[in-house]
């Protein structure tokens, strides 16, 4: 057997035979059968004294030898990697080869100098099968293959030498390997300015973790430089690449956006929906980009076929809280259609991230009351067929967009439930048991004729002291806001501040006026958000007050409130708090203390005058 696989391979015949080489899959595989052309599977190629009158018209005589010898190396490549196929797939046994007088020839010839004329390709195609093989990394002819290619890496392209750094990379066990590798890379660096490929772009972002921080920002500079060149398709690969490695280089993706957005007519759906996760993923929030974006996807929804593109752009307007009106208009219009369809489908998965994404930009459409009444339904109480997280949040997005129903309530208030999302040990733990107790409030202040259990927050150490811990910008934000607000009611007299209101969060300040909008003694007349009872009762036209901030990252890209913080009011307002709400696009962080605490009296007088005219 072993003989007639060889005899195929041997460049002593009269005859050769070719071998196919699959560029993408550095493997090779030999074309069997018989002798016809018709079949394809046997091509017959030129005679050896064909080739060799070709060389003597071609070149000198006294080269002939040479050629002759680089035309065996790189044929032994070709027939080194079919016999490492064969060897796969089991048809030889490697025990057949190590005796094998032919075999051995073969390897002389890989060892031979003139194997340096041969492509990068099939070098590395012959490397992985001499060890498909069995022969030692450290053995002459591995060797001497590898420093075939430590000499192409100073001429070679460089798509190939991204393609010798993909095969270098694990491979670092002999000296031999780790010299080859940092020649690469030392390459790749000393080259960079050759470099003009899309795809060679994104290979190398990926591979960024072998690179200096230098060459990478040359790189990014390099790909700045060309990007009016790169085909549209390939920007979409970079910024996709950028997303995977956490890669967040501003100038670069303002560029990125530009010109992705000026031949976003080329990209199709799958492409417009990988920008929009790349930039989700890389928080890069430009209303402009996702807005030209977002305006390209809403003519092409009809053309979708399958669900998890539509899937992946809700979850980044989610994420990005970005609110454009016709692409979830056009989504939810795919959807309707859809589910009144035959060949329905739209999943369970479907529906719980288009309810997330309708909670979290606060959009309840009146158009599509239908397509949310029939999800409610299909959802019912699926609390034990869903992930517990995954569950919560269906029922925390149904009750901010007002459509949960009582059942579902009662599946995440029994303790059954609730415990397991309490003590679960998970990064998700804190911002669970907020969004459990949003809920149970609502269940208590928004849903009417709820009469399923509730929790007793007071009684539970946890879920009486939680809360999330705001960020810098956040922490910055509020300051500037409660320094004008203390200087109007000082606390803690006058007011309160940071107030857990045992709701899933946290208000920012708390007073209480009289009817002429005079502070009054926060202690005595404060409830506790329902915590305590009063000491004393609120005076005739008297109100309670709450401060919440609302800074960038609590609102929708735009300025509108999110879908939490409309909750927040909600739930406030129906406890009979006046809520005084501070949005980052009204308020201006860097004036003087003076013009903010003028700005926020003349909003508390407002809500006075406003209070006033309401009926009793």
């Amino acid at each position: 057997m072993l003989r007639f696989y060889i005899r195929q391979f041997t460049w002593r015949t009269n005859h050769l035979y070719s071998v196919r080489a699959s560029r993408n899959q550095f493997c090779s595989t030999i074309n069997e059968g018989d002798n016809s052309k018709q079949s394809g599977e046997v091509v017959e190629t030129e005679s050896i004294r064909d080739v060799l009158n070709k060389t003597v018209e071609e070149k000198s005589t006294e080269n002939i030898l040479d050629s002759k010898r680089n035309w065996q190396a790189s044929k032994a490549c070709e027939a080194i990697i079919a016999i490492g196929d064969l060897k796969r797939e089991a048809k030889i046994a490697q025990s057949e080869l190590q005796t094998d007088e032919r075999f051995k020839s073969l390897l002389k010839t890989l060892e031979s100098e003139h194997i340096r004329k041969v492509e990068p390709l099939k070098l590395i195609s012959s490397l992985k099968a001499l060890n498909e093989l069995g022969l030692p990394d450290d053995s002459y002819v591995v060797k001497n293959l590898e420093n075939s290619l430590i000499w192409e890496c100073r001429s070679c392209a460089i798509k190939d030498l991204v393609m010798m750094l993909s095969f270098t990379i694990t491979r670092n066990r002999t000296e031999s390997q780790k010299k080859l590798f940092r020649e690469v890379n030392s390459s790749l660096e000393r080259r960079w300015v050759e470099i003009k490929d899309g795809k060679v772009f994104a290979s190398l972002i990926y591979y960024q973790d072998q690179f200096s921080g230098q060459f990478m920002a040359k790189l990014e500079d390099r790909i700045s430089e060309v990007m009016e060149d790169l085909a549209p398709g390939d920007m979409v690969i970079i910024l996709g690449q950028l997303a995977r490695r956490r890669r967040r280089t501003v100038p670069l993706l303002k560029s990125l956006s530009f010109y992705i957005c000026k031949h976003k007519s080329s990209l199709d759906v799958k492409q417009i929906s990988d920008c929009l996760f790349a930039f989700t993923q890389l928080s890069y929030k430009d209303k402009d980009t996702a807005e030209k974006l977002c305006n390209e996807m809403v003519g092409k929804v009809a053309e979708v076929e399958a669900t998890p593109v539509l899937r992946s752009v809700l979850r980044s307007l989610g994420q990005m809280k970005y609110l454009h009106t016709p692409l979830l208009e056009a989504i939810m219009t795919w959807y309707t259609r859809d589910l009144e369809s035959e060949a329905r489908r739209m999943e369970v998965k479907d529906m719980t991230t288009l309810l997330l994404t309708l909670a979290t930009l606060d959009y309840v459409p009146l158009e599509h009351s239908r397509l949310l009444d029939m999800i409610v339904k299909e959802l019912g109480d699926a609390s034990s067929s869903l992930p517990e997280n995954v569950w919560l949040d269906t029922v925390w997005s149904l009750t901010v967009l007002g459509k949960v129903t009582h059942n579902q309530l009662q599946s995440v208030l029994n303790s059954n439930f609730y415990n397991v999302i309490l003590y679960q040990s998970s990064s998700k733990q804190i911002g669970n048991t907020l969004k459990l107790l949003n809920i149970n409030a609502a269940a208590k202040l928004l849903i009417q004729d709820y009469t399923g259990s509730t929790l007793s927050v007071q009684d539970d150490a946890l879920m009486k002291d939680i809360k999330v811990s705001p960020g810098l910008a956040k922490v910055q934000y509020n300051k500037s806001v409660l320094e004008a607000f203390s200087t109007l009611f000082p606390p803690p007299r006058l007011s309160s501040l940071e107030v857990n209101t045992l709701m899933g969060f946290v208000a920012e300040a708390e007073a209480v006026l009289d009817a002429d909008g005079r502070p009054l003694t926060v202690q005595e007349f404060s409830d506790g958000y329902g915590a305590k009872a009063p000491s004393k009762p609120l005076p005739d036209g008297g109100r309670r007050l709450t401060l919440v901030t609302a800074s960038f990252q609590d609102c929708l890209l735009g300025g509108q409130m999110s879908g939490v913080t409309s909750l927040y009011v909600r739930l406030l307002e129906a406890m009979g708090h006046e809520v005084l709400v501070v949005n980052y696009t009204q308020w201006p962080v860097r004036d003087t203390l003076v013009s903010r605490i003028k700005l926020l009296d003349e909003r508390v007088k407002k809500i006075v005058e406003a209070g006033k005219k309401k009926p009793e």
